[in-house]
This record gives C-alpha cells, sequence and structure tokens, in this order.
C-alpha cells in the first residue's frame, strides 16, 4: 500500500464549525429517489443551494490551484448568454449554468470541509451509486423499456413537458431498446437518462469501487465489492456503449502504469491478470462476439465526425462567446454542440469556453497526479476518465459533479495543491 504523506504548508487551518455532510447524502446516495420522482435533472442544483450557503458563512476558503481556468470558462458562459434567441434555448442555457455553479460549489464544499467531511465517507457515496447503477443495468433486462410517468410530471407545465430532456426526466424508463446491431437490444440507462449518461458514469465511478476493493475505510464488505465488479461486467458489455469500453479501458491501463512506476507490483500484477480474466470470459462466452459486432457497426463515427465540424465551423463564426445554445444542424444531423461536451463548449461558449473547460481539466489531473496513497490514485483516475470521454460524451449534470468531487477528494488525499483565493485566479 502506497504511504500517504502530508504537507501542512498546503492546508489552511480551520476555525469554523464542521459542514454538514447531509446535502452531499441527498445528492449522491438518494439519487434513486430523485430519478423515480423525476427530479433527477434538478436535484444536483437545489442541493448545491445549501452547501453554498454553509461556504458563504465560512473565511479563508482553498480552492485548487489552476482555479483560475475554471473563471475563464465561466466568464465564457455568462458572456454566450448575450447569443440567446429563443426563450426555450434560454432554458437549457439557464438549467447548464446551475450546473457549473452546483458543481463549482460541490468542489468546494468538498474541498473545505477538513472537519465534516470525510473523504471516505464522499467515496462511500459514490460507491454507492456505482453499485445502483450496475442494479439499474440489470433491471434494463428484467423490464426493458417500461416508463411511468413521475409524481413531478403532474405538477410540471406542459410547456416543460414538451423538453425533451425535461420530458425525459418526468418519465423515467429502465433502458433504450435500440437495433444497434441488427437485433433490438436493452441498453440499460437507469437510474439515469440516457443510456450514454450511464455507460458514462459507469465508467466513472468505478474507480471509486476500486478504492472500496482495497480499503477497508470506505465501509463496504469487500466481498461485495468484488461482487458486484463481476456483475458489472453483464450490463457494460450489453449496454454497447464503445465510449464506456474505451474510457475505463484507458483508465484501467493508466492505473497499472502508475501502480507499477510506484513500485506496487503487487497491485498492477493483479490488474493485469484481472484483464486476462476479463478476456477469457469475453472470449468463451457469447459477449465477446457482442463486443465485435458492436465495434464493426461503427455507422455513428461519420455522424460524430460532422458533428465536431459542425461545432468547429460554428466557433469560427462566434469564436469569443459562442452561441449560447445548441442550434439545428444543417448537415441533416442532430443538434450542433450535442454529442461531446468538448463541441459542445465549444460550439456554445466559444474558444474562450473551450480553452478555460480544457484548461480546468488538464489543471485538475496535473495538480492530483502525485497520489501517495493506493486510494488517491485512483481517484485520480477518475479526472482521467472524464478526459477521454469529453470528445464524445457531454458532461452535465451527473458526470462534472462527479470529476469535481473526486478532484476535490483527490486534491485532500493528497494534501497539496491548495491555494488561498486570493492566489488562485490565475491560470497555472
Amino acid at each position: 500500500m502506497l504511504t500517504p504523506t502530508i504537507d501542512r504548508g498546503s492546508i489552511r487551518t480551520e476555525v469554523s464549525a464542521p459542514l454538514p455532510f447531509w446535502p452531499i447524502t441527498m445528492m449522491v446516495a438518494w439519487y434513486p429517489l430523485w430519478f423515480m420522482l423525476g427530479l433527477s435533472g434538478i436535484m444536483w442544483v437545489v442541493l448545491s443551494l445549501p452547501m453554498a450557503a454553509s461556504l458563504a458563512r465560512r473565511r479563508g476558503l482553498v480552492v485548487p490551484k489552476g482555479f483560475g481556468w475554471w473563471m475563464i470558462f465561466l466568464v465564457a458562459v455568462v458572456g454566450s448568454a448575450l447569443s440567446l434567441d429563443a426563450f426555450t434555448r434560454f432554458i437549457g442555457y439557464t438549467l447548464r449554468f446551475g450546473y457549473y455553479v452546483g458543481a463549482t460549489v460541490l468542489l468546494l464544499y468538498v474541498l473545505n470541509g477538513r472537519s465534516g467531511i470525510d473523504t471516505f465517507r464522499v467515496i462511500k457515496m459514490f460507491v454507492t451509486l456505482w453499485m445502483i447503477a450496475i442494479v439499474g443495468g440489470y433491471l434494463a433486462f428484467v423490464v426493458g423499456d417500461f416508463g411511468f410517468k413521475s409524481p413531478t410530471y403532474f405538477i410540471t407545465p406542459s410547456v416543460l413537458r414538451d423538453n425533451d430532456l425535461i420530458n425525459a426526466w418526468l418519465e423515467p424508463s429502465f433502458a433504450q431498446v435500440q437495433d444497434i446491431i441488427g437485433v433490438p437490444v436493452p441498453r440499460p440507462k437507469a437510474p439515469f437518462t440516457y443510456t450514454n449518461e450511464w455507460g458514462s458514469m459507469l465508467a466513472l465511478l468505478t474507480p471509486f469501487g476500486f478504492v472500496a476493493l482495497y480499503d477497508k475505510r470506505v465501509g463496504y464488505s469487500q466481498k461485495l465489492i468484488r461482487i458486484m465488479m463481476a456483475l458489472s461486467v453483464l450490463p457494460a458489455v450489453i449496454s454497447l456503449n464503445r465510449g464506456l469500453w474505451l474510457s475505463l479501458g484507458v483508465g484501467l491501463i493508466y492505473a497499472a502504469i502508475r501502480f507499477g512506476v510506484a513500485g506496487e507490483k503487487k497491485l498492477m500484477i493483479q490488474g493485469l491478470w484481472g484483464m486476462v480474466v476479463l478476456i477469457i470470459v469475453l472470449s468463451i462466452t457469447p459477449l465477446g462476439g457482442l463486443i465485435a459486432t458492436r465495434i464493426n457497426t461503427g455507422h455513428s463515427n461519420e455522424d460524430r465526425a460532422g458533428l465536431a465540424v459542425s461545432a468547429i465551423e460554428g466557433a469560427v463564426e462566434r469564436p469569443v462567446f459562442g452561441w449560447g445554445a445548441p442550434r439545428p444542424n444543417e448537415r441533416n444531423l442532430p443538434s450542433v454542440g450535442t454529442h461531446g461536451q468538448l463541441w459542445f463548449v465549444t460550439f456554445s461558449h466559444g474558444f474562450l469556453g473551450a480553452i478555460g473547460f480544457v484548461g480546468t481539466m488538464l489543471s485538475l489531473a496535473w495538480h492530483t497526479r502525485k497520489q501517495n496513497s493506493t486510494a488517491g490514485l485512483w481517484i485520480h483516475v477518475v479526472i482521467i476518465v472524464g478526459m477521454v470521454q469529453m470528445p464524445y460524451y457531454l458532461m452535465v449534470p451527473d458526470q462534472l459533479f462527479t470529476v469535481f468531487a473526486a478532484a476535490a477528494i483527490a486534491l485532500r488525499l493528497q494534501n497539496e495543491g491548495l491555494v488561498s483565493n486570493s492566489e488562485a485566479l490565475a491560470p497555472s
């Protein structure tokens, strides 16, 4: 096990009362409840409000080094509001801005909650959500695309229900049955809104599961975690989610290399054996053929490339602040800026927004790289997985909150890379 070290000079002493933990519990572990109630799309923002109120009463907050990159991004988001030309686009813009601010609050809340927000308790919340996502994967096989009108549906104005995204929250279902490989397949999505969102989150949450596997301080039985790891393979494969396979694969390879460099040969060997066993299982079962068929069925690749080109062309027209929100695509494709966070921020918030967002992710990855513990390294891997996903997955709301929480945890476990507010506004 890697031995943690402490850089006392990087942590500001806390003199305020401990921050309450309940908003994090309700935000993460209670997510299935919000899914069933039709509130999953807004609870990240709603529950960030009491966090913001608690932070407002504190002095001497710390922020990550390079926080200026995120401030640049937020400036671009605010500036892009000048390009909004329809009420429906304004609604979507307002919601996304709420996500960005809410994720910022969560980052600062976990980072500054040293006497009340235990890092391993936060990790446990995300491990809980990881296990819930796996269970949701199996529910897709049992109930298929069964859906229902949530209680919130009946009190929501019809003008809002007409929005496809809001309607997807208000009428939750457990799978998207799609004919991608020639036969209908129930692709998992519960407790999230879309199957791509489920795949993205499973990849981001799996490193939290590895923390629980190797560190008893998370509080879950390691036997249970092993069982859930094994159970996660089937829905991960049947989801036909290539982005999940790619981002998680890159994350696991990165982790194996880092453990090897750190001299943790036992962990590296265990990881390699795990990959060998997985390959054998896929080879001798129909799952391997399913993966091969999905990889060879790449009809969406050209569409995604066209969307990326359209996003860049749109940013060239409005390079500073962008268009504020996705727009219809002249190439007879989905709206520009709807497939991939990188292309979304480039089109919607201009090259300034893209620079700020990418700079933030790179900065978080860089400043959390010096981990001195097994847990810290696995949490750092969450950021790496998120970076791999940027070109083909959107990151709001669930993914961005998960990555920012991971960054705060990794910084605290590393015990370095923190500076005061006055020192942090310049990108680094």
